[in-house]
């Protein structure tokens, strides 16, 4: 195993940015930053730092070789890991929507939506290229819709007429 990996001490100009940043800035690059501070300023190792911030220690020698490399600049200005949303709130507010109405209002012959009929739906009308029924699922979930309560409703509004 080599030499342990320290981030440089920062600057006195890097240093105030960093603690601005650490009171302001978005949570994900405090998290960066505190690595950064434990480190460079208190020489804790990547092997404390992960345990202390919870971050992989592959990530965190991502980001002190970047820091030192690069400086401050290219910690914060970096994108924000993880899995972007494919599909903006556009499209998530018109399956909402889509849901909330019968399939006969769009010319269908069937009385109440499924997974599969809205993921057709979609894709028929050219509002997505693809998508799969696991994310219809999913923006259905986060809008606390469950679609067999919906039909169930539907159902019970049917039968009252």
């Amino acid at each position: 195993m080599g030499a342990p990996i320290y981030a440089r001490e920062p600057e006195n100009q890097e240093k105030e940015k960093i603690y601005k940043l650490l009171k302001e800035g978005e949570e994900h690059i405090k998290k960066r930053l505190k690595a950064i501070i434990l480190s460079g300023i208190h020489r804790y190792k990547i092997s404390e730092i992960s345990k202390i911030l919870n971050f992989h220690p592959q990530n965190l020698r991502k980001w002190i070789h970047r820091f030192n490399r690069d400086g401050l600049e290219s910690v914060i200005n970096s994108q924000k890991a993880g899995i972007k949303k494919k599909f903006g709130n556009d499209l998530r507010e018109k399956i909402i929507e889509i849901v909330h109405n019968s399939p006969r209002k769009f010319g269908y012959k069937f009385s109440h939506w499924t997974l599969h009929k809205i993921k057709e739906h979609l894709e028929k009308n050219k509002m997505v290229n693809r998508i799969s029924y696991e994310t219809i699922r999913r923006i259905l979930k986060e809008k606390n819709i469950d679609i067999k309560k919906l039909k169930k409703n539907l159902v019970e509004f049917y039968e009252e007429l």
